[in-house]
């Protein structure tokens, strides 16, 4: 680097920052791994801090294989905890195969349309450290980060994945057990506006052994009778404090209003792999989701995380 070129550690942490925020969250996004905020702040904190202490003259040793890719786990291991070692291999897979996606997407478009780019190196995949650094090349980071984060999984899912994705699950309230075959909606953003737990949308019929016999007779209908109807059917048992309302749209109904409840806790068996979930609501639907029988509920992707 020449005398001349000033690099400035704040606009060099923001970057990386930035950067290192949306590579932890589109991999949580397309490996469906759970995090949270906080932690995901973390991860693109620790990230920054050693792209700046690159800089610093007597730490030669930062910029060695191995402090790099240790680093990186770290990273890792802050934003998606230790599961258990599959899962933590699993993580970083994920957070690498961003990395090197956005970094590719940014270095390619940097060489394509900038006629003087002028490099200093790039760190964790896609941490720029450049001179000319143009806001251009974050942006276009930025969007294959949510790109990918958005519709990422849900593509890879459906190219890869031969037919529908089924899975078991098993529901537990009040000490009875439910069983229902589900497909897995990629698709589906369904969550408690509240609490904003996913959601799970089941076939009332499901629940008609747990189910107040008076609301099971109006969801038998097909046309349902008005809302509070609904939920005064449930007045005196114990579904009254679990009960939720969970707006939702679909095709005719962009209005549409669903009677959801809080389940004791949720087992999913996809394959070998088995899920718990405690933090979910149930949807209750009135209608069949598939005419074929082949399912009787929807799982939200989100709560495929937790092994």
């Amino acid at each position: 680097m020449s005398p001349s070129n000033n690099v400035y550690l704040d606009t060099v942490f923001l970057i990386n920052f930035t950067m290192d925020f949306f590579i932890l969250w589109a991999a949580a996004k397309l490996g469906r791994l759970r995090t949270s905020f906080k932690r995901l702040c973390l991860g693109a904190f620790i990230g920054a801090l050693y792209s700046v202490m690159i800089f610093f003259p007597y730490m030669p040793f930062v910029t060695t294989f191995l402090v790099k890719v240790l680093c990186s786990l770290i990273m890792v291991l802050v934003t998606f905890g230790f599961i258990n070692f599959r899962r933590f291999l699993k993580s970083a897979a994920y957070f690498y195969l961003v990395s090197f996606i956005m970094g590719g997407a940014v270095l390619g478009s940097i060489y394509l349309f900038d006629n003087n780019p002028d490099f200093i190196e790039t760190w964790n995949g896609i941490a720029v450290n450049a001179i000319n650094f143009k806001t251009a090349w974050l942006l276009v980071g930025l969007i294959i980060a949510i790109i990918l984060g958005l519709w990422g999984a849900s593509y890879i899912r459906k190219n890869l994945q031969q037919g529908p994705w089924l899975v078991r699950v098993y529901i537990e309230l009040f000490n009875n057990f439910i069983e229902v075959d589900a497909l897995v909606d990629t698709g589906n953003q369904l969550n408690d506006p509240i609490s904003k737990e996913p959601v799970m949308v089941i076939e009332h019929k499901k629940l008609a052994a747990v189910l107040p016999p008076e609301l099971i007779k109006m969801l038998d209908k097909k046309e349902l009778p008005p809302l509070d109807e609904q939920i005064n059917a449930l007045a005196g048992s114990p579904w009254t404090t679990r009960v939720r309302l969970i707006p939702f749209s679909s095709l005719g109904n962009q209005n549409g209003m669903l009677i959801g409840i809080k389940p004791d806790k949720v087992k999913i068996k996809d394959g070998d792999k088995i899920y718990f979930n405690s933090k979910v609501v149930i949807g209750i639907y009135h209608l069949k989701l598939c005419p074929q029988g082949t399912y009787q509920a929807l799982v939200h992707p989100d709560m495929l995380t937790r092994e």
